[in-house]
């Protein structure tokens, strides 16, 4: 067991009278990369299925090198990658796992036997216990595409303290425990554009195609219906259905309407629906089900449509929350870089035992989650940091460090221009997600800093008050949900950059209302350049995932903390100065307009961002406005899209009077860029003042054609096609992040490329402005 001995310092008189003068005793250092970690970015791959045989075979014939992340394109398409691997020195003593994720689903082999299953979720497997270094193993992955494209872009080697592999065995049999999706209706009749009276039982729908469920039709802003007549069984996955509530859970593409034995029962948002069919189900009488699905952007479709019990699901919601705590448990041994030998033997014990009773499955599920909540208790003691430090919202004279830890706990900055003598504690009750500002500290000043949660603290990082200068540097991104790894190597290269702060242009997870995500797609893999730059978001239509119907995100507003120097200013739109620059946010999302990517005249926010651009105009050099959804695009994939018309009606008019110098956006997973081309027509909305940027290439699947040729746009410069989805020729469908540099009044922008596996790859475009 490796621990940091840190030598025993005097705070000062503040810390004297906070109680915090005393020695401290032995603290673990948990470093951003806690365990040793190996990434296996080089394998061979052949295109096309194989016998198994044939893939462990030495032969090379028709085996080509390729890195990790290159994604392919044909539906149905089996891709093989093999390549061997050597255990190094540096994991002796550990339990070597393997960690593989490809989406969109993929079966990994080791030495000729089938490993485990992996997805763009999950995906590991015991490569061995406790190892001596230098063991070679085979390895074999088989990837498939199914629906959109494929790609195999994480392979890590990590080395887990002793006992860590038993942990993950013993978690394996939960799974006996899982809850059925309940009863799925795969079949329906359905017509494109059909009259509304299709709502009704008696509605003649003879003519009408039978279509399986998730057959997409493309028709942007057009409407499908679905009908269908279903016998309800006795059992749904175990569960009785007579007497019990019956649910119907559905999701469609974009959003529609549901009505039940002819009668409406609710609208569908575009998080889906849950509604009870009936209050006590009669197994002798059918269910009629017809649905209005409206597509608004690239493909309709009816995603799923499920019977669920009322019983099953309070059995599926307790499951969840158990596998919850086993993978917040899970969280705190891959965090912890040294967890004591006992803990991890009592989980995998309490976990087995449990599971080896002769129980129920509630009664396993209720005893596991009780069990668990005592074991926490002791791991308290070492909260272990969920989510490192991260920077938020520098000012003159101050800055707010977060962090998130596993289990409640209290905490406290450490910090200081040289040694480490000022101490400044967060709340004094017991909490997961950590916040402490800084107030009172020197302008213009480099600091270092230090979290500590119990006996568990951080490495020193380095922070700066703003720097009172017109020569700084700044980075933006987008997107970069769905992949972490990908996201993570990109911190990486972000993190070299000796940049003032990052603003990200959204999609920061999946779905906001996943409130893992939140870790395992953006703050945890941001962790290499959020420990040392201060970073902002314009949150994205993503983050809304789940929280539609309350127009806001609390996960959002736990996590982040933005400046709010302008009145009327809050979490979703905000403004900032640094040096002799402006930079303003916005949040297209919110629910003022049709399908929320509008801000309207007359709303508080619209009102808000005029007052804001108009006094900037006045006194900043540089102006640059960061939302989401773009005005002007020209890519896609599998659909039509060409950004966002509401906000070049109404955003773009304020934009273009009032010196904005760049405007930031995503949505769109490439990099395009529109250098300005005046004079703007308010009029014809031709011409444009301020240049267009789109940058969506922080980490999610990348784009792949081109559907429109706008004049405010230059880049990509391939012929668009808009009947076609085919892959084009583009060359920016990259994973990329921006660096603008100001000195005065001049400006240099950098779009920098970043190769699958996570090297740099070079310029990816840039240009230079001057006032």
């Amino acid at each position: 067991m490796q621990r940091n001995i840190l030598q025993s310092v005097l705070l000062t008189c503040a810390m004297v009278a906070m109680g915090l003068c005393q020695a401290e005793e032995n603290l673990i250092e948990q470093a951003l990369d806690p365990q040793p970690i190996m990434t296996l970015t080089e394998w061979h791959y052949h295109s096309g299925d194989l016998a198994l045989e044939q893939v462990f075979s030495k032969s090379r014939k028709e085996w080509q090198p390729q890195t990790l992340n290159q994604e392919w394109w044909d539906i149905e398409n089996v891709k093989w990658f093999r390549r061997e691997v050597e255990i190094p020195e540096s994991f002796q003593g550990r339990d070597v796992v393997l960690e593989l994720r490809v989406d969109d689903n993929g079966i990994v082999y080791k030495d000729g036997q089938e490993f485990f299953s992996a997805n763009p979720n999950t995906g590991r497997g015991v490569l061995l216990r406790n190892a001596r270094g230098g063991e070679v193993f085979s390895l074999a992955v088989r990837g498939k595409s199914h629906s959109y494209n494929g790609r195999f872009y994480q392979a890590d080697l990590i080395g887990f303290p002793p006992g860590f592999a038993d942990f993950i065995e013993a978690q394996k049999e939960l799974a006996t425990l899982a809850v059925g999706d309940g009863l799925s209706l795969d079949t329906f009749k359905r017509k494109i554009k059909a009259a509304s009276a299709a709502s009704g039982p008696d509605f003649d729908d003879s003519d009408w195609e039978r279509v399986k469920i998730q057959d997409s039709w493309k028709g942007e802003f057009q409407h499908a219906w679905y009908r269908g007549l279903f016998n309800i069984p006795a059992q749904i996955d175990g569960f009785p259905v007579a007497g019990d509530k019956l649910h119907l859970s559905l999701k469609a593409n974009d959003e529609g309407e549901v009505w039940v034995n002819g009668d409406f029962v609710q609208k569908i948002s575009v998080d889906g629906a849950d509604i009870v069919v009936s209050y006590r189900a009669r197994i002798d009488e059918p269910v009629f089900l017809a649905i209005k699905v409206q597509n608004n952007h690239g493909h309709g479709a009816l995603n799923f449509a499920r019977l669920m019990t009322g019983n099953q699901i309070q059995a599926r919601q307790k499951y969840t929350r158990l596998m919850q705590e086993i993978h917040r448990l899970d969280l705190y041994f891959q965090r912890h870089p040294a967890p004591r030998a006992e803990w991890l033997r009592r989980a995998t014990a309490l976990i087995s035992s449990v599971m080896h009773s002769d129980a129920g499955r509630e009664e396993k599920i209720d005893r596991l989650i009780s069990q668990l909540a005592n074991l926490q208790k002791q791991l308290a003691s070492e909260p272990v940091f969920l989510v490192p430090p991260y920077l938020q919202s520098v000012e003159d004279d101050g800055i707010t460090i977060m962090w998130e830890t596993v289990y409640p706990s209290t905490g406290r900055v450490e910090y200081g221009v040289g040694a480490l003598d000022h101490s400044v504690i967060d709340e004094p009750s017991p909490a997961t997600i950590h916040k402490v500002t800084l107030v009172g500290l020197e302008k213009n000043s480099d600091y270092r800093y230090r979290v500590v949660c119990g006996q568990v603290t951080s490495p020193v990082f380095s922070f700066s008050t703003k720097k009172e200068t017109d020569a700084f540097k700044f980075l933006v991104l987008g997107d970069n949900r769905s992949y972490p790894k990908v996201f993570e190597n990109l911190s990486k290269l972000m993190a070299k950059e000796d940049a003032a702060f990052i603003a990200n242009v959204g999609d920061v997870v999946g779905s906001g209302n996943r409130l893992n995500e939140w870790v395992d797609q953006y703050f945890y893999p941001f962790r290499f350049a959020g420990v040392k730059m201060p970073s902002y978001i314009a949150i994205g239509n993503h983050e809304y995932g789940g929280y539609w119907d309350i127009g806001h995100v609390p996960p959002f507003e736990e996590r982040v903390h933005h400046p709010r120097q302008s009145t009327g200013s809050n979490q979703y739109w905000f403004s900032f100065d640094y040096g002799n620059a402006h930079f303003i946010f916005l949040d297209p999302n919110k629910d003022e307009g049709p399908h929320g990517d509008r801000i309207p005249p007359g709303s508080q926010q619209y009102q808000w961002f005029k007052n804001d651009v108009e006094q900037a105009k006045e006194e900043a050099e540089w102006i640059f406005v960061i939302f989401h959804q773009p005005p002007y695009s020209e890519c896609w994939s599998g659909g039509y899209y060409d950004g966002e018309r509401h906000l070049r009606e109404e955003i773009v008019p304020l934009i273009e009077a009032n010196n904005v110098d760049i405007v930031f956006s995503g949505h769109t997973h490439d990099y395009e860029r529109g250098l300005p081309h005046p004079p703007y027509d308010p009029k014809t909305g031709q011409g444009n003042n301020a240049a267009y940027i789109i940058t969506g290439g922080g980490g999610s699947n990348l784009d792949n054609h081109k559907y429109y040729e706008w004049e405010q746009i230059d880049l990509p410069r391939v012929e668009a096609a808009p009947a076609s989805n085919e892959t084009d020729a583009g060359q920016y469908y990259k994973y990329h992040y921006i660096v603008v540099e100001i000195n005065g009044k001049h400006l240099k922008f950098t779009a920098k490329e970043m190769k699958g596996d996570g090297s740099y790859g070079g310029v990816l475009d840039s240009f230079e402005l001057q006032h």
